[in-house]
């Protein structure tokens, strides 16, 4: 593998790990840090929600466009996009851990402004990332070490929730939970600019082995096509419908477990319950972050021959008989539940790190039925986004409405009886068990139409031949 293609995948796993140690960390925390540290309003919480769904179903396509159809430096190549906007990022993440006051209204405008500034820098960076994962190169055993490296430095990333649960001892010292998340924003910015110095793509390699470094750019030949034409070609195509209803159902499943782990765990499975284990739950909290990091580290070479099409179909395999058997257990064994959980965690975020290939594949096949001399992955990873990323507001919406109208909201006041503390529980477990079924039999009908399955070098190489010399023999 030629040196500069190892740069470029190391400065992919360098994202990868940034991103890991502060995206964990927010939707870990925020959840739990606005409704039991700020006290927030349900009415303000919705509301952010809802604002939040909004610019999310705007901002993708958006940049998307603006990073496909510009030549401004931030958005010439993927890696200065990465470059810019990486200390924007980091800023983002240390935003919600200092309260703007106690009145209500300033903890919902608060919210409102962290969904918001979080979500933009998320959106600006991921986008940039995604392609540079698609364009690094079209070899998809080249791919899949993408995969395994970025796992790897995303497993790196995850001790970010170890480490502030210990600063903090779960959030009891949230001074020192402050100042641990501003050395995580400061490490995940160095890491970040790391890759904006070195993660070139297949196309910027090719125009530096010929001598033209001083004209890298991706292709803007699409600025004579329009951003709803161009929509209309990926919104059109089965495969990507298939796998965005998909993708909007996994999305939906991860942010539940990333969200409400911590307020269902610590309800569900109390220190009483593990008497002589008090280290165990936060050890639990911390593997449901490196767990699906090591299982796609040590399968990497079953899912190359499995095909990642059959791999995330047995995923939805487990999350029905999963859910099946722990309701069918019951909620009385807290040891089996906190390891159906971590499992069920596991399982649902090691197949979304798998995702940008499938998202890769239909980003080579648009460029080969459209024949351009470029491929528009921003554009394929936005309009993934623009459908599925209403699932990170509608997640947290629908179980924070769920659990308030069991009492939730009176729980830190102690003002629920016993009956009514175990009817919040009940639908606490329920929410475990029922949801992933539900979500698992979707998932496998939607899935069940993508057609692409799994390319092969070969058929790659006979497509899509090398740019040059130095990308072929990779």
């Amino acid at each position: 593998m030629a040196a500069s293609l190892r740069q470029s995948m190391l400065a992919y796993g360098s994202q990868s790990m940034a991103f890991s140690l502060i995206s964990t960390s927010f939707n870990f925390y925020y959840v739990k840090v606005f409704l039991d540290i700020y006290h927030i309003d349900q009415m303000w919480f919705n509301l952010a929600q809802v604002l939040f769904l909004v610019w999310n179903a705007i901002n993708d396509p958006l940049f998307a466009y603006l990073q496909e159809s510009t030549s401004n430096r931030f958005t010439r190549t993927r890696r200065e996009s990465i470059l810019y906007s990486a200390p924007f990022f980091a800023l983002s993440f240390i935003v919600p851990w200092f309260s703007w006051g106690t009145n209500p209204i300033m903890v919902g405008l608060h919210l409102i402004f962290t969904l918001f500034f979080w979500d933009t820098m998320l959106t600006f960076v991921g986008l940039a990332a995604s392609a540079l994962f698609t364009e690094i190169s079209q070899d998809p055993d080249h791919r899949l070490k993408l995969v395994r490296i970025g796992s790897i430095g995303c497993l790196m990333g995850a001790s970010s929730v170890s480490i502030l649960e210990f600063f903090s001892g779960s959030l009891k010292n949230f001074s020192g939970f402050q100042v641990a998340s501003i050395f995580i924003g400061l490490a995940s910015y160095m890491l970040f600019r790391y890759t904006g110095t070195h993660g070139h793509t297949q196309y910027d390699l090719e125009k530096m082995s010929s001598g033209k470094e001083t004209n890298i750019t991706h292709d803007k030949s699409i600025q004579n096509s329009s951003y709803l034409s161009l929509t209309w070609q990926i919104l059109k195509d089965r495969n990507f419908l298939s796998f965005v209803v998909m993708n909007f159902f996994q999305i939906f499943h991860t942010t539940f477990m990333a969200n409400f782990m911590k307020v269902i765990g610590d309800e569900l499975v109390q220190l009483h319950d593990i008497e002589g284990f008090p280290w165990l739950r936060s050890f639990f909290y911390g593997s449901s972050r490196f767990l699906p990091m090591i299982l796609i580290i040590t399968t990497t070479p079953l899912i190359g021959k499995v095909g990642y099409y059959n791999t995330i179909k047995l995923s939805f395999l487990w999350k029905i008989s999963g859910g099946v058997v722990m309701y069918m257990i019951g909620r009385n064994h807290p040891i089996l539940l906190m390891l159906y959980m971590a499992l069920d965690s596991c399982f649902a975020n090691a197949m979304f790190s798998m995702f940008n290939m499938p998202l890769s594949d239909i980003v080579d096949t648009d460029m080969q039925k459209y024949h351009r001399s470029h491929p528009i992955s921003s554009l394929v990873y936005g309009n993934n986004a623009l459908v599925t990323k209403p699932a990170i507001s509608l997640s947290p919406m629908m179980t924070v409405a769920i659990l308030n109208h069991f009492g939730y909201q009176q729980l830190g006041k102690n003002t629920l009886t016993v009956p009514q503390v175990g009817s919040l529980h009940d639908t606490m477990f329920l929410l475990l068990c029922v949801q992933p079924v539900v979500i698992g039999t979707l998932q496998l009908i939607t899935w069940s139409f993508y057609s692409i399955r799994d390319r092969k070098t070969s058929q790659v190489t006979k497509v899509f031949p090398a740019p040059n010399d130095q990308i072929a023999n990779a």
